[in-house]
């Protein structure tokens, strides 16, 4: 029977429920109309200039704030939903927030990313090693609607994905879209599940699914915009599971698996080995290596033949150019009109401040990586933190071109370690996901997108290392 406050919350949910029904609908169109119109402006660019994905910014204003808003009904919504419920089933579930996964799934991808996936896969298709061959030397369907002509930047693993979705472009290029989109919303589905059942004995886990099902930023990113990161979320899940299940050897296998779907991963390896060389399980340590040997090995003979080959997956295409990230809020302050600085000498500091920005992440991953050494009791749990932790660092300080899709592998880590003493990690990297998703597509090309996509980040870190200095200091006063 319902009491006063959960009648009043049902209403509440109503009115938030039709509300996010209403935005949804409307945003769906908003990327229908934009879609039909980049269309035929990539049909009919004949110079093969850069396509941005709004004609102007009036357009990419008005939908980020209808996604605004969307996130804000969202919050508002976790903030009113506290009830323990634990007899809900997960099928039940996936029923409730069908709309939303459909909405996500119908709406036609608003950044350009999904056409190079297929573009790769049909390169691979038809004979063409897209890591030696540059987008540009292969023309297809999509081939007028690639904003990057580069290498391939994801891995052989990613590339089977791509291949089985171009496989549909015979047919239309749209239908490859979708089934690469129908990939990405089972993944999502899947990522939810797995939550779900690690989540098992965890009062509110039915509210953590359903907050991680139906998350506007992940739907937004991982199935309206298909990025290959909703496949990085599924490795994260699986790595932190197995690790806290105590399956050294196969959070290794997972770790590489997802290397070979895109780079990211490669930071977490060094951290699962210093932490076996700390427990001291020396098999299970030289297991590890050898596989991941005979893995480099194997990839080099199948898909990866040379240097080169390699060097693609680290995105090298970028390396001089920064976006939404710290890099470029220093870049943009350095070119501001009043300073009046001189373009070489604007080049010259900003060179000095890369190495400085850089060296923060060096230092942080060094303290994770020696934090078995310094405490008495490290939990999987902690264990699993810090690979969150690394990954928001690398996010902040080692990525001077940042997209806002990035960050959405964290709120897997969020939904995993929500039952533990991780308020720190879960509060920061909800704040780095909101305001880099949010004012990415709100602000995007605008010099203040850069600044409040990494402030706001950067000031909880710096709250945070206020109170432990803080904390620090109390003793010596007594």
């Amino acid at each position: 029977m319902l009491n006063a406050n959960n009648l009043s919350n049902s209403k509440k949910n109503q009115i938030l429920l039709g509300l996010a029904i209403f935005l949804s609908l409307i945003l769906c169109g908003e990327l229908a109309i934009r879609a039909y119109s980049f269309y035929l402006d990539a049909l009919g660019n004949s110079t093969g200039r850069y396509l941005p994905d709004f004609p102007n910014h009036f357009d990419q204003i008005r939908t980020g704030i209808e996604l605004l808003f969307l996130t804000i009904i969202y919050v508002v919504w976790l903030i009113i939903n506290k009830n323990k419920e634990k007899d809900i089933t997960f099928i039940k579930i996936l029923k409730n927030s069908s709309f939303f996964l459909l909405i996500a799934f119908a709406s036609y991808p608003i950044t350009t990313d999904i056409n190079l996936y297929i573009h790769y896969g049909l390169m691979y298709l038809n004979g063409v090693n897209p890591f030696l061959n540059p987008a540009s030397t292969f023309t297809s369907e999509l081939s007028p609607f690639l904003a990057w002509k580069q290498t391939s930047t994801y891995g052989p693993i990613s590339q089977l994905f791509f291949m089985f979705s171009a496989f549909f472009v015979a047919i239309t290029p749209s239908l490859g879209i979708y089934v690469f989109k129908l990939i990405c919303l089972l993944f999502h589905i899947l990522n939810s599940y797995l939550i779900w059942g690690h989540l098992k004995n965890y009062p509110y886990k039915v509210n953590v699914t359903t907050a991680y099902l139906v998350s506007p930023l992940l739907l937004y990113e991982q199935v309206t915009n298909a990025h290959i990161d909703v496949l990085i979320s599924t490795i994260l899940i699986i790595l932190i599971i197995f690790l806290k299940n105590y399956n050294y050897l196969a959070a290794i296998v997972i770790a590489w698996i997802g290397f070979l779907i895109k780079t990211l991963p490669i930071v977490w390896l060094p951290l699962i080995f210093v932490y076996l060389i700390k427990q001291q399980r020396w098999k299970i340590l030289f297991s590890g290596i050898f596989i991941s040997v005979a893995i480099i090995f194997a990839t080099s003979l199948i898909a990866l033949p040379s240097v080169d080959a390699w060097t693609s997956l680290f995105n090298p295409g970028v390396k001089d150019r920064v976006g939404g990230s710290l890099y470029s809020l220093i870049k943009n302050l350095l070119s501001i009109k009043i300073l009046n600085l001189p373009v070489t000498l604007q080049a010259t500091v900003f060179s000095r401040f890369k190495p400085i920005i850089f060296s923060i992440f060096v230092i942080s991953y060094l303290i994770i990586l020696v934090k078995p050494y310094l405490k008495k009791t490290y939990s999987t749990t902690s264990f699993s933190t810090n690979i969150g932790w690394i990954t928001l660092i690398l996010f902040l300080f080692a990525a001077p071109w940042y997209c806002s899709w990035y960050s959405s592998v964290l709120l897997a880590v969020v939904a995993l370690n929500i039952d533990s003493n991780s308020k720190r990690f879960v509060i920061t990297s909800i704040v780095f996901c909101l305001s880099s998703t949010v004012f990415y597509y709100l602000l995007r090309g605008i010099r203040l997108y850069d600044f409040l996509t990494v402030v706001p980040t950067l000031a909880v870190i710096i709250f945070w290392l206020v109170r432990d200095i803080q904390a620090l200091k109390e003793p010596l006063k007594n």
